[in-house]
């Protein structure tokens, strides 16, 4: 499987990116921004990192929309309990990686637990802070959004269709990093599963170079 694309280098997170993103979002239907989420998390004194399409908006310099927000949770219960308080007519279903929250038959908001992964664990201190609206939301470093991608795009359970559009996020993050830390997308790799580290750093490699990405 192979996928190619363009970007130009972000040294840094763009608000603006992330906050078109959740434009993009809503008018595809998706009433719940990420700013939505963050603020009762916040009034909580909850700490939690944005992942997934969002958080990727920051990096890529080409925003999308997304069907859902996802955060990793330092407390997911309490997360849950907030959100769920926040969103009452939101579903909720356990399961063990993530406690998700549903609208009808649709994902709103996946809650990662952090004990599931010692990746998700990981992320939750690499972050960056940036300014949505009037929050300020933690995203992951780039390094660690490659981290999660990377994770996301070779499990052999993933549809083909969403592996694609991670492929493409991937590349896209790929390349929007100045001077990447190959020691941390080592160790991250690694955390993903053993011998991911060199699988990991391969795929960056190839995708800075405009090499197709084989997967």
């Amino acid at each position: 499987m192979s996928v190619t694309t363009t970007t130009t280098a972000l040294p840094n997170p763009s608000a603006a990116d992330l906050a078109l993103g959740e434009r993009l979002s809503l008018m595809q239907g998706r009433p719940i921004t990420p700013t939505d989420v963050a603020k009762p998390l916040i009034a909580a004194g909850l700490k939690f990192v944005l992942v997934g399409g969002h958080a990727i908006n920051a990096w890529t310099g080409e925003p999308r929309a997304t069907v859902d927000i996802d955060i990793i949770a330092e407390r997911p219960a309490r997360a849950r309990d907030a959100l769920h308080a926040a969103f009452p007519h939101l579903t909720v279903e356990e399961h063990p990686v993530v406690i998700r929250l549903k609208d009808a038959a649709m994902e709103a908001i996946d809650i990662i637990r952090p004990e599931s992964s010692p990746l998700f664990k990981r992320v939750l201190k690499l972050t960056h802070s940036v300014r949505l609206g009037d929050v300020d939301v933690q995203i992951p470093m780039q390094e660690a959004v490659l981290a999660l991608k990377f994770a996301a795009l070779v499990m052999p359970s993933r549809r083909l269709e969403d592996r694609y559009v991670d492929a493409r996020d991937f590349i896209l993050v790929a390349k929007s990093i100045t001077a990447p830390d190959e020691e941390k997308l080592a160790e991250l790799g690694e955390l993903a599963f053993a011998g991911g580290g060199s699988e990991l750093l391969k795929l960056v490699a190839d995708a800075r170079a405009g090499r197709r990405l084989e997967f």
